[in-house]
């Protein structure tokens, strides 16, 4: 297994942490440590991947130069097989992959015989060993523009050509009825409920492509964020009303363009830069491509798509992977980036294929594939009212002389079932870890299992046929993992316990020019709050002197800072806590 985080070498390791927590809580799993286990005791790798051939193409050798400038990674080049590289990228350890590859290459049995299997056999376990995107699209500009895109974006809001999008987890949007002519449900940023309508149009085409193309008129025209689509679906086509077509259209794709292709009258091209997700959530063979008229390249190439997720086989009654995604992108944690909750969800896919979980019976373990840049930041935003997730999680950090206790609790917001519930319903606790365990042993656990890898850990808390957990009921797993001797502090006291130190999220976040930071502290002593960008860079120190005991607060003015996330750190008395914040500018 590989550390995963789309930043991360502690200080880029926890300030990567980054990745994965939350905006209200980010980490909705607090890491605190000693100060040397917040210095590269880890790192964030980013390995690019591409074939010789492509890579022997001007355009294409771009792609990966532009990757390996943005995140300082290792290039990866294959000849004759993509296992040609696989020993010298376990070495690597690597905890993003970018597959820089042409259309032609990305075939069906490309993402589920290659692609897949490479991807768990890094080292010897048998899960997922790093976060994984493929940029490709019509063209090499295409896969350059994923590349060197914006380093994320906040998902506000959804559109639903499907009623299965969750809108109360949104701050807006609307999703519409593919069974029932003219109806919709939307969803507004000051209300968790939502309000059904019976005065849509009969046929959606026309008017999801304006959606698309000029945003929502209702929300002031905001973009779209996020487009879902289910029901029957092809490599180069979604049929809007389910199960037949009856008197709506289609989308189609065609030589790089995707469009709407209404029940009468002309077709309508989709032409949209803002980037945004497409999750073909119940669509049969929507991520497979043959050839460049295929709906991922031309979405990628007009539909502004810079994270595609789809299916490359057909999609069933008992499909996982995308239910599991959607689950980890706000369902069970809202901290994760949509590659975090795409590998996260075959994480637990796998387990649940494993542990024989009932109610589970996937069949889809490499059915889906995942087109973008994998260390996009691509987060659920904490704008407005929305449904909490079913449950909040926390990460704990205790450092020893040679080796950490680490903590990994979940606690529940209501009664519920945090485990498998349905294809498209709950999913188990996890969280992908900020550092690479070496090494990890559990200590204990209330958990029926605890699952802990390198770099993710795993509760199983429930299953079909239980008794439904409470609100504040909580789960934990305690295991140790060895220290990097290069990373330890000699003069930090052993056997530290959890800190008293209190770091708060900041508010606003995400922020617009300021935000601010409050935190107490135990004693008198000397503070020192710094922020990160992702990369790890110190950007600046915002607080560095003695300190009373008790409640203090500052406001972080970004001034030319760029919009992206963001990590500070406050060392106070041989503790250290991160956490992840936004700016949105």
């Amino acid at each position: 297994m590989k550390p995963t985080r789309l930043v991360s070498r502690i200080t880029v390791a926890l300030v990567f942490c980054a990745l994965f927590a939350s905006a209200e809580g980010l980490l909705n799993s607090d890491v605190s440590a000693a100060p040397s286990a917040l210095t590269a005791r880890d790192h964030f790798a980013y390995a690019v991947v591409i074939k010789q051939s492509t890579y022997d193409d001007p355009a294409w050798q771009a792609v990966a130069d532009a990757l390996l400038a943005r995140y300082q990674g290792q290039l990866f080049i294959w000849d004759t097989a993509l296992n040609d590289v696989q020993e010298d990228m376990g070495a690597y350890e690597p905890t993003h992959i970018g597959f820089v590859c042409e259309h032609t290459t990305v075939s069906q049995s490309f993402v589920q015989y290659t692609l897949w299997p490479f991807t768990r056999h890094l080292d010897e376990d048998i899960y997922c060993d790093a976060i994984w995107g493929i940029l490709t699209g019509y063209d090499a500009e295409d896969a350059l523009n994923l590349a060197t895109g914006p380093e994320g974006f906040e998902v506000k809001t959804v559109l639903g050509g499907t009623t299965s999008c969750d809108l109360a987890y949104y701050t807006q949007g609307i999703s519409t009825s593919e069974a029932t002519y003219n109806r919709y449900y939307v969803k507004h940023p000051d209300s968790l409920g939502t309000t059904t309508f019976d005065d849509g149009p009969t046929d959606r085409t026309e008017w999801l492509v304006t959606m698309i193309n000029e945003g929502i008129d209702i929300f002031d025209y905001d973009p779209v964020d996020i487009m879902y689509t289910s029901g029957h679906g092809n490599y180069n086509n979604w049929q809007l009303h389910y199960p037949s077509p009856d008197l709506e259209g289609f989308f189609r794709s065609s030589a790089g363009q995707v469009y709407g292709a209404p029940h009468s009258g002309p077709d309508i091209n989709i032409n949209s830069t803002n980037p945004k997700i497409y999750f073909g959530l119940g669509n049969c063979y929507i991520g497979k491509i043959l050839g460049s008229g295929s709906m991922a390249p031309s979405w990628i190439h007009t539909g502004g798509a810079h994270q595609y997720t789809g299916y490359v086989i057909a999609e069933g009654s008992t499909s996982y992977q995308h239910g599991a995604t959607k689950a980890y992108f706000y369902k069970a944690g809202r901290q994760f980036t949509w590659a975090e909750a795409f590998y996260l969800g075959n994480q637990a896919l796998r387990f649940d294929k494993l542990n024989l979980t009932p109610g589970a019976n996937p069949p889809d373990k490499n059915g889906s594939a995942l087109y973008g840049n994998p260390a996009m930041q691509a987060l659920m935003s904490h704008e407005g009212v929305y449904q909490e997730p079913l449950f909040s999680t926390e990460l704990l950090v205790t450092q020893g002389s040679t080796q950490d206790t680490v903590t990994f609790r979940m606690t529940m917001n209501r009664s519920g079932n945090p485990g498998y519930t349905s294809k498209w319903g709950e999913r188990h606790p996890a969280t992908i870890l900020p550092f690479r365990a070496r090494n990890p042993e559990v200590i204990s656990t209330d958990a029926m299992q605890a699952v802990v890898m390198d770099d993710f850990v795993l509760l199983y808390v429930w299953h079909q046929g239980q008794v439904s957990l409470a609100e504040g009921d909580t789960r934990e797993v305690v295991f140790t993992t060895d220290r990097d001797p290069a990373g330890v502090d000699e003069d930090a006291p052993a056997g530290m316990s959890v800190p008293s130190l209190i770091v708060r999220q900041n508010d606003p976040n995400p922020f617009g020019p300021s935000t601010r930071i409050s935190y107490t502290l135990p004693e008198r002593t000397r503070a020192c709050l710094q922020v990160f960008d992702i990369s790890g860079r110190l950007v600046e120190c915002i607080v560095d002197r003695v300190e009373d005991a008790g409640e203090h607060s500052v406001v972080w003015d970004t001034g030319n800072a760029p919009s992206g996330p963001y990590f500070y750190k406050l060392s106070a008395g041989g503790i250290s806590v991160t956490k992840r914040c936004v700016a949105l500018k």
